[in-house]
């Protein structure tokens, strides 16, 4: 059991990783291809696994087929890509504390689409931590927002965490039938072979990213722990300790984000980033209480 824990924890640590690295990358300015290489190594990685397993090899009909690219378009083309390119704009601790809203809106998704119950208690924390980010995005300045609108950053971490909130509810259904890693793995194939045609838009730009001999060590590292290793500890700790248990795992993540993006890149979070973190962790911890 201990050890089901630890591995929560480090994907917590692995999934938190991402927003530094991503700001690091950033000055290269080619989001199509850091998306497109960390779903493809991910794939990989994740098919060599589920091909021990005998977990690779299903029968995908035209409804399986595109239910997967529609998984790609939601998880890699929306999420991935956008994270990366807000993070073009804002600093690492904002991405990782607005992204941290996403369990809050599945649990809200869940009940609009599916009709889950969902109790008041969740609500109050869906609420809570819808405010945070709230606080987040507008820096505690709520005139301010309104007299100057969104920064570009956090309009674009708002698009990537819809995309991911879709990609969780609509997997729903393929999960019931196949195993987590087989569609896992499917989905980052259909992400990255949708997104590498819009690699060759800005092949100079591209070539300068991996002409760095440490960022294809980064991309294979972020594709093989953070969407492999990531992606089987969580869905692992679902089957152990349950959704609601392992879920809570996940309120590292915006915690973690910001203390790495301080150490890594030095960013000093403001009142209204650790405030609005705060609200974001606790209204979670409400949210998925069962």
């Amino acid at each position: 059991m201990l050890n089901i824990h630890l591995k929560l924890t480090t994907m917590g640590l692995l999934w938190a990783s991402s927003y530094p690295l991503g700001r690091y990358l950033s000055v290269y300015e080619v989001p199509q291809a850091i998306t497109a290489c960390r779903a493809i190594v991910a794939f990989i990685f994740l098919a060599t696994i589920a091909h021990y397993r005998g977990q690779l090899a299903i029968k995908i009909n035209r409804e399986v087929f595109w239910h997967f690219i529609l998984l790609g378009v939601c998880g890699f083309c929306i999420h991935n890509f956008f994270m990366f390119k807000a993070l073009e704009y804002t600093e690492a601790g904002t991405g990782a504390v607005i992204n941290g809203v996403i369990p809050a809106l599945v649990v809200l998704a869940d009940y609009l689409v599916f009709r889950r119950t969902v109790s008041r208690i969740s609500l109050y924390g869906i609420t809570l931590s819808l405010l945070g980010t709230g606080l987040v995005v507008t820096h505690g300045d709520f005139m301010g927002f309104l007299e100057n609108g969104m920064g570009i950053g956090e309009g674009l971490f708002l698009v990537a965490i819809t995309g991911w909130t879709a990609y969780t509810v609509l997997s729903r259904p393929l999960l019931a039938n196949y195993p987590a890693i087989t569609v896992t793995a499917y989905t980052c194939l259909s992400g990255g072979m949708l997104m590498l045609p819009f690699v060759f838009f800005d092949l100079p730009a591209t070539k300068a990213l991996l002409a760095d001999p440490k960022i294809p060590i980064i991309l294979l590292s972020q594709g093989v722990s953070t969407m492999g290793l990531g992606f089987l500890w969580y869905y692992e700790g679902i089957k152990i300790l349950g959704t609601a248990k392992a879920s809570m795992y996940l309120n590292l993540v915006p915690v973690l984000g910001v203390a790495l993006a301080a150490v890594t890149l030095g960013e000093r979070p403001d009142v209204s980033l650790l405030l609005g973190g705060a609200l974001v962790v606790g209204g979670l911890l409400l949210a998925n209480r069962t």
